[in-house]
């Protein structure tokens, strides 16, 4: 489904939007202040119908959109952002089944949720916007941010429109606000999260076989391709897999395409993903990578991961370390020698990210604002995130202020730093991300199909002409709009 048009904006809203900055403007001249300062749900809440979605023609153009009271509704896939700001977001009570909850000035919060799971999401998500039901904020994934925040599709507000200054802005890393950022350098989103890549590996089985495990020593050994696939053959040579699952590396390449995956609507593999696959074959058929399925913790992914595990190490990122790994490790090691290690393996790269998006027809733009400026741009909030949740903020003052203060964390006793500071490797790696608006669409969450794919390819169960072919049928009958390249 496209999003170029949207029936459901209403005639007069932009003249509504100019006097919402102006009013802002002017409280700031006089000195008001707006703001001091991953489980997953599939269930579905139905949102209400459409006719309260915005003020209707006939009222005052200069009166802001309501600060308090009535019902406020965000559009989520799981309970990782109503968690988030059940913990930290001033003012707000959450409901015991984070359902929702209440601000302090009696505006209630209505979380919408919808699996990701078969783009049931993104489906729910449209069909809200399109049909007039209410639709105050919603997220989105870095995978599909662009068929929301293009300058086309207009369905998400500048966030400058809100209040969020270039100053705010300046204060995010680069390539997390390029994504939510149109051709027109207009930005319609922001994150509470930054997602740099880097490679977790085990720091036993670095020493056995290389004689090191520290960040620096280990990073010198596989700071590129060439190098990592010699370190490989040492891994195989000892009995061990440099990598677990199919999928290792593809998003290392995904990340520096130099082609969009759609262009033009013709689906086409971009050269960096080819060379990836050459390369990865490779690694399976000499016996580096183990195989398997990614994030299938019953299979050969979570097992590689515990202490008796094979596997040298995974292309991980900052929320991997909490959602995916933590999960498959134990988290009493028996061994003093069980600990994992991060470097920035051979390239910078990220990995996914949410961002929080205000809608064109939004009922509440104030509480938008508040929401938005509190749980992405306060320094204060963003630090207690990363202290709690291991998280690394998409703020550049908080985290340079953290990683000054950041000594260890418990909860997370599998993993060594040794000399490294976790978050100032973090902002070295989040710093050397390049991401270049023009190569992303809509359609870029594609990638998973091609990595099942090329499992399969790997594997020996296809070839890949075949594997070319069946991904190229999946997409063009999945989205009836594209073709596939002659």
């Amino acid at each position: 489904m496209t999003t170029n048009t949207h029936t459901f904006l209403k005639e007069g809203f932009f003249v509504k939007k100019f006097k919402k900055v102006l009013a802002l403007s002017l409280a700031a001249a006089m000195g008001l202040s707006l703001v001091a300062c991953n489980g997953n749900a599939n269930t579905t809440t139905s949102a209400p119908g459409g006719d309260n979605t915005t003020a209707t023609d006939d009222q005052s153009t200069d009166e802001q959109k309501p600060s308090g009271g009535g019902d406020f509704y965000i559009y989520v896939w799981n309970d990782e952002f109503p968690k988030l700001m059940k913990n930290y977001m001033p003012g707000f009570t959450a409901n015991s089944d984070l359902t929702g909850g209440t601000m302090e000035d009696g505006t209630n919060i209505h979380f919408v949720t919808n699996e990701s799971k078969d783009m049931k999401y993104q489906t729910e998500l449209d069909k809200a916007l399109q049909g007039g039901s209410q639709v105050d904020m919603f997220l989105v994934e870095a995978d599909y941010a662009t068929k929301y925040t293009s300058a086309e599709a207009n369905v998400a507000m500048d966030v400058k429109d809100l209040g969020i200054t270039d100053d705010d802005l300046a204060n995010m890393y680069s390539y997390a606000k390029n994504i939510v950022t149109d051709t027109n350098g207009v930005t319609r989103g922001v994150s509470w999260q930054a997602t740099p890549g880097f490679f977790a590996y085990r720091k036993d089985i670095a020493q056995e076989v290389l004689g090191v495990s520290d960040s620096a020593d280990v990073q010198a050994k596989i700071s590129n391709w060439d190098d990592f696939t010699a370190v490989a053959k040492q891994m195989k040579d000892k009995g061990y897999y440099m990598v677990s699952d199919y999928t290792e590396g593809s998003r290392n390449f995904n990340a520096k395409r130099s082609t969009p995956w759609v262009k033009d609507n013709v689906v086409s593999v971009p050269k960096e993903i080819d060379e990836w696959t050459d390369m990865a074959k490779g690694w399976y058929d000499n016996g580096y990578m183990h195989g398997g399925n990614n994030f299938a913790g019953d299979g050969e992914w979570g097992a590689d991961m515990k202490e008796d595990g094979k596997a040298f190490g995974y292309f991980a990122c900052t929320w991997y370390l909490n959602f995916s790994m933590k999960p498959q490790i134990t988290t009493d090691p028996t061994s003093e020698d069980y600990k994992w290690g991060v470097c920035q393996g051979p390239s910078a790269w990220y990995w996914g990210g949410t961002w929080i998006c205000a809608s064109s027809t939004c009922s509440n733009t104030q509480l938008a604002y508040d929401i938005m400026y509190s749980m992405t741009c306060d320094v204060d909030i963003m630090k207690e995130i990363a202290s709690k949740e291991l998280n690394f903020a998409n703020n550049k003052k908080a985290m340079e202020e953290f990683a000054k203060e950041f000594t260890g964390n418990e909860t997370f006793d599998w993993l060594d730093f040794g000399d490294d500071n976790y978050f100032t490797m973090c902002i070295e790696f989040a710093d050397a991300i390049e991401v270049d608006v023009n190569m992303m669409t809509q359609y870029d969450q594609i990638i998973e199909s091609y990595q099942n794919y090329a499992g399969e390819y790997f594997n020996g169960a296809i070839d890949k002409e075949t594997m070319l072919n069946n991904f190229y049928t999946e997409i063009t009958e999945k989205y009836q709009e594209l073709s596939r390249p002659e």
